[in-house]
């Protein structure tokens, strides 16, 4: 595991360490600087691992815009979840375009997968910008660290569940319908070139094995497809904090709903 040092994060995410907020914000509008409350979860034992930040054609905003921190623990205190291992996930921006939000992650070492899990009812913590918000940020995480064992669960039960080819399909298809909206004939792919098995782990019928094959081929894209020009091209990976956000709890809700919906068969 790699923790990232302060001017890693400052030339992957810069808005981490921003001093104040956008100009022209409200004076009731609570500055919650991101290097804090990482420096509080810190002394808890949550390190950054991987950062992000959206890019933002306004210059002056490149400071304050909405940034993505994901933080683990030391290799011998890690939590182990299936296949993967526990994060914590930040978002945060300084320009009012979004709350601070906390939230359980996973990262799936064989592909490199970085998920959102947003369990319900205590999968988040979501805050608005206000004063002395590190305190309860940090309160929030050590909570969220006691819903891995049930994050856990879901997993282990993910992987024991097995899915006819064409009912992945139909979750392929709603995957696309969030994606690309609702007009299947603008989609630059098929709901087989979703499922495409990239990897020998995922070569099985488990609902894990197939969200984590929606997740990889939809986040790191690169199928191949045809342009509305008849060219060949790649599809386009995901690297706004916004989209990453939107999708990744879409792919787990739609899942989530999903599995309980469809009765599908559990083994072992």
């Amino acid at each position: 595991m790699r923790i990232l040092t302060h001017r890693q994060l400052s030339h992957v995410a810069p808005a981490v360490f921003a001093p104040s907020p956008a100009n022209g914000v409200s004076s009731r509008y609570g500055f919650v600087p991101t290097i804090e409350v990482l420096e509080a979860l810190q002394t808890q034992g949550w390190y950054p691992v991987a950062a992000h930040q959206s890019e933002v054609r306004d210059g002056a905003r490149q400071d304050v815009s909405q940034h993505l921190v994901r933080l683990r623990p030391e290799p011998d205190c890690q939590q182990i979840v299936g296949d993967s291992v526990a994060e914590l996930v930040i978002t945060n921006s300084h320009d009012r375009t979004t709350a601070f939000q906390l939230e359980l992650g996973v990262f799936r070492q064989t592909c490199r997968n970085a998920l959102i899990t947003p369990l319900e009812p205590r999968g988040s913590l979501r805050v608005r910008h206000a004063p002395s918000t590190s305190k309860r940020v940090v309160e929030g995480a050590l909570a969220l660290s006691e819903q891995v064992p049930r994050l856990s669960e879901v997993v282990e039960g993910l992987q024991s569940t097995l899915v006819a080819r064409a009912d992945a399909e139909r979750l392929a298809a709603a995957v696309l319908a969030v994606r690309y909206g609702e007009d299947a004939s603008h989609y630059p792919i098929t709901p087989a070139d979703l499922l495409t098995i990239r990897r020998e782990e995922d070569a099985n019928a488990s609902v894990w094995s197939v969200f984590n094959r929606l997740h990889e081929n939809l986040f790191k894209g690169g199928l191949l497809s045809t342009s509305q020009k008849g060219r060949r091209v790649r599809t386009r990976a995901i690297r706004g904090v916004g989209e990453t956000l939107r999708l990744n709890r879409a792919l787990w809700r739609l899942t989530s709903q999903f599995v309980s919906d469809q009765g599908v068969v559990r083994h072992g």
